[in-house]
């Protein structure tokens, strides 16, 4: 179950939109360690919030911000582990981007923007005896719109996802097998709309 709504202001520049939800699951395919055989958890109950602003700053400048709050626990399990959280889903998760627009000139097309994504509270064990630490991440993407030099419908974009760089522990399937983050990646895309 769960409900939401959405309000966009009078001038039509900004727009906030919000979501609740509560879901129970049930026989959801588990396991400890990757070597271990899956197992079945009785059931699961998620419960949430979601939240999300877009405002248009200006003609040129857009900002985008979302949070959310997640409440994920085993209803129905083995005793130790009822009413603990479940492993993998953040507790709390948040992101703003910031876009830039070039309407003249000569950049007229170019499009800059950077942007940050927060994660916390990620559980690497069933028992929840560790909490996987908080990261932040910075991205950035720089793309030109060809119309404006007559090749209509063409566009080039560059995507920089953790820019900086970061180390950061991005999951564990227990406290002896974990993974880290995706390293700093440059990616390169040209698109044609037609």
């Amino acid at each position: 179950m769960g409900g939401g709504g959405k309000i966009r202001t009078a001038g039509g520049n900004s727009q906030f939109s919000a979501a609740v939800y509560r879901i129970n699951q049930t026989n959801i395919a588990t396991k400890e360690e990757p070597t271990d055989p899956y197992r079945s958890i009785g059931e699961i109950e998620s419960k949430g919030v979601e939240l999300e602003a877009i405002s248009h700053l200006s003609d040129s400048v857009r900002l985008q911000a979302a949070y959310t709050y997640t409440d994920i626990r085993y209803k129905k399990s083995s005793p130790q582990e009822q009413g603990k959280r479940a492993v993998y889903a953040p507790r709390n998760q948040a992101s703003a981007w910031l876009s830039y627009d070039v309407k003249s000139g000569l950049l007229e097309g170019l499009t800059l923007g950077s942007g940050i994504r927060y994660v916390n509270g990620v559980t690497s064990d069933r028992l929840n005896t560790h909490t996987l630490p908080s990261y932040t991440l910075v991205d950035m993407v720089v793309g030109y719109d060809l119309s404006s030099i007559e090749l209509n419908g063409l566009s080039a974009q560059l995507n920089v996802n953790n820019l900086t760089d970061k180390r950061y522990v991005a999951a564990c399937n227990s406290l002896s097998y974990c993974y880290f983050g995706a390293e700093r990646s440059i990616v390169g895309s040209v698109s044609w709309a037609f």
